[in-house]
């Protein structure tokens, strides 16, 4: 890859690929170097896998079965969640041009916290 000394840095980036189970179009293992993305997939990935699965002839699209007539829509699976992926693409000859991508994601923890309950609501009153 001609990437130079990357002992200290998070490239290259890997993900693996397999059929989605329970929904989605494409399974994914992303490894980050020095430690396994364990909790869901760098949005990066996403797109990037979301994109082998239109390119023609490409081992993601043979595994999800997607086509694309300029617009791809892709379900991604990853260990927590999945990543919903929106593509605008040219594809012309073999080249792909990927002209803009949406995503949404899973899996985000948005707050954690403790409900306080005054004793007064357990309190059962006889009357």
């Amino acid at each position: 890859m001609n990437l130079g000394d990357v002992t200290k840095k998070s490239i290259p980036k890997v993900s693996l690929l397999a059929p989605a189970k329970n929904g989605g179009v494409i399974a994914t293992r992303t490894f980050i170097p020095h430690r396994a993305s364990t909790n869901q997939s760098a949005c990066w990935a996403a797109v990037s896998v979301a994109t082998a699965c239109v390119v023609p002839g490409s081992v993601a699209q043979e595994i999800a079965g997607v086509t694309s007539d300029g617009s791809a829509m892709s379900s991604t699976r990853h260990p927590t969640g999945y990543f919903s992926v929106s593509l605008e693409v040219s594809i012309t000859g073999g080249d792909v041009h990927v002209d803009s991508a949406a995503l949404v994601r899973t899996a985000r923890l948005l707050m954690r916290g403790d409900v306080l309950v005054p004793p007064s609501i357990w309190q059962v009153n006889d009357h």
